[in-house]
């Protein structure tokens, strides 16, 4: 990490805006080759969805540059200095993730929650959960056993509540010794992913736990609001439009809560819960 400086506006020469979600996004760069290792970097990271505009202000900048041996990386952030590092992978990495957290934070038109989400049947499986939890694990699962692959990183939710697909590969964490993590497709675990909005029929607030049993607590709509707000990204930025979509999203949905055993066997056994549950309240 580096000392936080303010950078001077002609450090950079070459700039470009676009546009993610309704958020206006400025790269600015100290060279041509930096600039369009960033806009590669922000195109993977929000899996395409931007399109570069002309002549207008953006509402956040990042900025990148070299130092003078060429061999150190700095970051800047609305015109501050955040970060460094001579990892070139490492670096890029660090801002793919800020990014699309800056442009969770920012839209004005979507609500972004930290959570696994698949489709099943025509709803969507919402899991929000920190990292760290066995969100993807469980996520990767469900697709094996015919669930679509929506998202392993959030859930996008429109005005009305229905969850739109945010498929960036699956990043599966795994122990070599130390910690490492893969990407994955979901088409290699024999999954497919889920193209159309969908509304929630299921919020599973649920987190591994050796030898746990599963025994679910159903919740309120206003309790798992509650569970859930911590997971939602523009809770602060954009308040009262979160807790419109949160409300709208959920008043349908059912919503559990247990901590579970493991991802392989809790995958079939939730399937299978959720097939009943929706029978019988068609029934009732």
């Amino acid at each position: 990490m580096s000392q936080n400086s303010v950078i001077s506006d002609h450090a950079f020469d070459f700039k470009l805006v676009f546009e993610s979600y309704g958020v206006r996004v400025k790269l600015e760069a100290s060279s041509k080759e930096l600039l369009e290792k960033a806009s590669n970097a922000a195109e993977s990271a929000l899996l395409g969805r931007l399109e570069v505009i002309e002549n207008v202000n953006a509402e956040h900048s990042f900025g990148f540059s070299l130092d003078d041996d060429g061999e150190t990386l700095f970051l800047h952030e609305n015109g501050e200095r955040i970060t460094s590092d001579t990892s070139v992978k490492r670096f890029f990495r660090f801002f793919d993730s800020l990014l699309r957290i800056k442009v969770a934070e920012l839209t004005r038109d979507r609500v972004f929650i930290h959570a696994g989400v698949v489709g099943w049947k025509g709803r969507a499986i919402v899991i929000p959960a920190n990292s760290f939890r066995g969100k993807t694990s469980l996520v990767a699962e469900l697709v094996r056993n015919g669930a679509e692959y929506y998202s392993d990183e959030y859930a996008v939710l429109d005005e009305n509540g229905l969850v739109h697909s945010f498929p960036r590969l699956l990043a599966i964490r795994y122990f070599d010794g130390e910690l490492r993590e893969k990407l994955v497709n979901p088409s290699s675990l024999g999954g497919r992913v889920g193209r159309v909005e969908i509304p929630i029929g299921l919020v599973l607030l649920t987190e591994y736990e050796a030898d746990a049993v599963w025994n679910p607590q159903t919740l309120t709509a206003g309790q798992g609001i509650i569970e859930m707000i911590p997971h939602t990204i523009p809770r602060r930025s954009n308040t009262e439009f979160s807790l419109k979509v949160l409300n709208t999203s959920v008043s349908d949905a059912i919503i559990l809560k247990s901590p579970r055993g493991e991802a392989s066997d809790f995958a079939v056994e939730i399937l299978s819960y959720f097939d009943n549950y929706t029978s019988l309240a068609r029934i009732t």
